[in-house]
C-alpha cells in the first residue's frame, strides 16, 4: 500500500522527484537514517514517543491498519486483546514472534509482556511465519492489510490462521527527516491533502481490503 501511496503522492507533488530505494530497512534503522538526513521521508509509521523526538510526522494519516495475531491453523487460540495475550503467555512456555525493529515490540512491552515471552530476531514477515509454522513460537503479531496478502502470496493460507479480532486499530503516517527542506515537506503535505480530498487514499485502501484513515 505504501508503494502505491508514495507513487500517487509524487504525481501530485509539483516539483518533487522521488528517488526510490530498493534497500529494505527495519523501521528502527529507517528512523536512524531519517534522523541523520540520509533518508528524506518514508511511509507507514505508528506514532511513538521515541520516534517523535527524532522525526516529523505528517499532519494527515495515510493508512488505517489492524494489529492482528496469527497462529498455526490447528491452534484453538481465541485472543481478543493484549491482556488476553499476556495471560496466554504467563506460563512461560509460549512465545510471540515480532519483526525486529517494529513498533509492535514497544506495544508488547507496554502491555506488560516481557522479553522472556518475545522473539524479535526475525526481520521479515516471511521469516517469522516460517518460524511460526515450524513451532518456534505460538503467536505472530503483525498488521492487516499486509498479513493476509503475505499468506496468500506464499500459499500458506491453509497453514496459518489469522485471529478474527484485531488487538488494535490505528492510523499510520508519513514521516519526514528533520533535515528535509521545509518547502519540500509542505509540498508533500499539500499533495497528501489532495489525495485525501479526491478519494485516492480511500481507493488504495479498498484495493488492499483495508480502510482509509478515519473510517
Amino acid at each position: 500500500m505504501c508503494d502505491e501511496i508514495l507513487q500517487a503522492l509524487i504525481r501530485q507533488a509539483s516539483g518533487v522527484r522521488l528517488v526510490w530505494s530498493t534497500d529494505w530497512l527495519t523501521h528502527d534503522r529507517a528512523v536512524q537514517e531519517l534522523a541523520a538526513g540520509r533518508l528524506d521521508f518514508d511511509c507507514g509509521y505508528y506514532r511513538t514517543a521515541a520516534r517523535e523526538t527524532r522525526v516529523l510526522y505528517s499532519r494527515q494519516p495515510v493508512l488505517r491498519l489492524e494489529t492482528v495475531l496469527a497462529v498455526r491453523a490447528g491452534d484453538p487460540a481465541a485472543i481478543t486483546s493484549f491482556a488476553e495475550l499476556r495471560a496466554a503467555l504467563v506460563d512461560g512456555h509460549d512465545t510471540v514472534l515480532v519483526n525486529a525493529g517494529s513498533a509492535f515490540l514497544d506495544r508488547l512491552h507496554k502491555a506488560g509482556i516481557d522479553d522472556r515471552h518475545i522473539d524479535a530476531w526475525g526481520a521479515h514477515s516471511d521469516t517469522n511465519l516460517r518460524k511460526l509454522m515450524s513451532g518456534r513460537g505460538r503467536f505472530y503479531i503483525f498488521r492487516n492489510p499486509g498479513l493476509t496478502e503475505t499468506l496468500r502470496n506464499n500459499g500458506w493460507e491453509d497453514r496459518v490462521r489469522i485471529l478474527p479480532q484485531p488487538l488494535a486499530v490505528d492510523d499510520q503516517y508519513l514521516v519526514f527527516s528533520p533535515h528535509l527542506d521545509p518547502e519540500v515537506r509542505e509540498r508533500l503535505e499539500a499533495a497528501l491533502a489532495r489525495l485525501v480530498a479526491d478519494g485516492t487514499l480511500a481507493q488504495i485502501a479498498s484495493q488492499h481490503g483495508g480502510h482509509p484513515p478515519g473510517l
